[in-house]
């Protein structure tokens, strides 16, 4: 088993505490690789198993500047590009967004 706070596993034959830094560099797709022990030099089979991270944040709500709908992910001038021209306002709902491309297409 990998120790996660240390990087290191123990060898299976002699309980040689091996190090793991360099092991979980380049990882294949199913998360096992050979390794030999640093100690007695048998080869083992390595699992690797990674926990679950969690964070949070708060949900920002924004009123869109274009209808005055509520929304959490708005389009905002400058950090979306192409942004459209048919629209005056900074910060939108998605709706509005799509809509506003979909204005700037007809005029094209």
């Amino acid at each position: 088993m990998i120790n996660v706070y240390l990087d290191t596993v123990e060898c299976p034959y002699c309980e040689y505490e091996n190090d793991m830094t360099e092991g979980t560099v380049d990882l294949p797709d199913d998360n096992k690789f050979d390794h030999e022990c640093e100690n007695c030099e048998r080869e083992f089979e390595v699992h690797v198993e990674f926990n679950p991270s969690y964070s949070s944040g708060k949900i920002e709500y924004v009123n869109c500047e274009k209808c005055g709908n509520e929304t959490r992910e708005p389009a905002k001038r400058g950090k979306i590009f192409p942004f459209p021209q048919s629209l005056d306002e900074n910060v939108v709902c998605k709706h509005c967004f799509y809509k506003g491309h979909n204005e700037d297409f007809e005029n094209e």
